[in-house]
């Protein structure tokens, strides 16, 4: 998602036909101007991977955004270290992490 904020993840809402996702790289590092409530719910990530640094200054991901992800899988790089996810045939999958 980079920096996507909610206005371009409701575009892309408009534009795709998202139910599910099985991965979700969560926009801006956690930040509250991305990943909405709306866009959230719409796509259902079943595992969200959020790439921030380890007691960053903006004080990311914000406690909403965690919120907002209670209901998938949360990896965060700041607690788990690196996550890997390999892929198998017939949508098999592994995530493994550093820490």
């Amino acid at each position: 998602m980079g920096d996507a904020g909610i206005a371009k993840e409701n575009d892309i809402l408009k534009k795709y036909n998202l139910d599910q996702v099985n991965f979700l790289k969560v926009g801006h590092h956690g930040s509250d101007t991305s990943s909405g409530a709306n866009f959230i719910n719409q796509i259902n990530p079943l595992y969200s991977l959020v790439s921030v640094g380890e007691d960053n200054r903006y004080g990311h991901p914000s406690a909403g955004v965690l919120k907002t992800l209670q209901g998938s899988n949360i990896y965060r790089t700041d607690l788990n270290g690196t996550i890997r996810i390999t892929i198998f045939p017939n949508n098999k999958y592994k995530v493994l992490t550093s820490v």
